[in-house]
């Protein structure tokens, strides 16, 4: 399991607002790996928009898994998946 905490730098959030946000970062890592272990700027990137999502409302973990991958160029629903 991955942890979101360590980029979690302001704010307060509630324990489910964490929950959601570290299920969502460890999806998100979880997807990435497929490619190989990504650096410290992809890892902080990700985890960056997740809680900033969080922040701005959104509370379900596969959105803010997508989203957040996005961010990097991925699409969660080919992440780790094989081309067809």
């Amino acid at each position: 399991m991955h942890s979101i905490i360590p980029f979690v730098n302001s704010g307060v959030f509630e324990p489910a607002d964490i929950k959601v946000m570290s299920d969502a970062y460890d999806k998100a890592m979880e997807d990435i790996h497929f490619f190989g272990r990504p650096n410290k700027i992809v890892l902080a990137m990700i985890a960056t928009r997740i809680i900033n999502l969080t922040r701005a409302g959104e509370r379900n973990p596969h959105r803010l898994c997508e989203r957040a991958l996005a961010v990097c160029g991925f699409k969660s629903d080919r992440v780790g998946r094989p081309e067809e």
